[in-house]
């Protein structure tokens, strides 16, 4: 995971990094050291600090949508689910399937869909999903950045969900910052490469070995009329997280 951030040309200061797979991996890059309440801290040397970490919930809280929803053909159902109309009154998911790590390291959180009305169908329950596992990438952002004092750039993305049309400026809208995706697809053994390469003296720095090996293949700028949107929506997760996870926690232990 580490290798895939430098594989993805986001370790430098003021950046920021997300690779979804079948989990999310989030955080920002610091030129100071740094820490903040549920996040890890990881020294790269050369004044560089990563903080952040990793979630439980990512393309598996998809597929996992997708099976309930008795579609079985992948990314293409999900794609074809986003195209679909949507209400007007959002609805909000909490993607605590399976307790939570980064911020909360707790595993008696759960999930839940919040704010549902009778006109709510498969597509505002894929909208719902995508844009919970946003709200946290943004919870995560926003701690770091408090406790490093800076505001990233960009953010990095990587991983099965940068193939995703509707994924990439999805996080583009709710986080607020562009999100960049690169040419490669297997960030971890370039990343390891580029470290490689420069230990051996084959370029002077890890961000002249970045500049040098990753391309970049496009980038989503958020949209102001969407990020606006997701300014009102995010405080309302984050409350209905907070006033949930004590009934979360007490389904948990009534589990047998």
């Amino acid at each position: 995971t580490w290798a895939s951030v430098v594989g993805l040309g986001a370790l430098r200061a003021g950046c920021g990094y997300n690779l979804t797979g079948t989990t999310e991996v989030f955080g920002i890059v610091s030129d100071a050291p740094a820490q903040a309440q549920g996040l890890m801290t990881v020294d790269w040397g050369e004044r560089l600090i990563q903080l952040g970490g990793p979630s439980q919930c990512g393309g598996d809280t998809l597929l996992w949508l997708l099976d309930l929803l008795g579609r079985v053909d992948g990314a293409a159902a999900l794609e074809a689910l986003l195209e679909g109309p949507r209400d007007a009154e959002p609805a909000l998911f909490l993607p605590y399937l399976q307790g939570e790590r980064v911020p909360f390291w707790d595993p008696s959180l759960r999930g839940a869909f919040v704010g549902l009305n009778r006109r709510h169908g498969a597509t505002d329950f894929a909208w719902a999903v995508i844009e919970g596992v946003g709200f946290l990438n943004r919870l995560v952002l926003e701690r770091a950045e408090a406790a490093a004092g800076l505001r990233v750039a960009e953010i990095r993305y990587g991983g099965g969900g940068a193939t995703s049309r509707h994924w990439p400026q999805v996080k583009a809208d709710i986080l607020g910052r562009p999100v960049v995706l690169t040419n490669e697809a297997e960030h971890g053994p370039l990343g390891a490469a580029i470290a490689a390469w420069t230990a051996l003296g084959r370029f002077p720095d890890l961000a002249a070995a970045q500049d040098a090996l990753v391309g970049i293949a496009r980038r989503c700028d958020p949209d102001p009329t969407r990020t606006a949107r997701y300014d009102r929506l995010f405080p309302l997760f984050c409350a209905a997280g907070e006033a949930l996870a004590p009934i979360g926690r007490g389904l948990a232990a009534a589990g047998p």
